[in-house]
């Protein structure tokens, strides 16, 4: 259950940072001059500056205090024995019908 988890927050969370790198922000339109300006100002205009999206990384993640199935192993071997195994199993189905 918590590997589910964590394997649908990763998920998430990258379909997340791609979601905010495909979008592409709209320039902003472009200022009208009145004909006056124009005729004064002879230089051409400067071609407008594109704003620099911001760069999302990935969260820091400490590997050693990730939970791992040799973690739950020992736990598992003594609380599931063959007599309550149907038993063990049908809380466990029960479990992840609920999420």
């Amino acid at each position: 259950m918590t590997r589910t988890r964590l394997q649908t927050t990763c998920l998430a969370l990258a379909c997340f940072a791609a979601a905010l790198a495909c979008q592409k922000p709209e320039p902003p339109a472009p200022a009208k001059a009145s004909e006056s300006s124009v005729t004064t100002n002879s230089a051409a205009p400067a071609a407008p500056i594109a704003p620099i999206a911001p760069v999302v990384t990935a969260p820091s993640v400490d590997l050693e205090t990730l939970p791992a199935r040799e973690d739950f192993e020992q736990e598992a071997s003594a609380a599931i024995t063959p007599a309550n195994l149907e038993k063990q199993l049908a809380a466990l189905e029960k479990e992840m019908a609920a999420d």
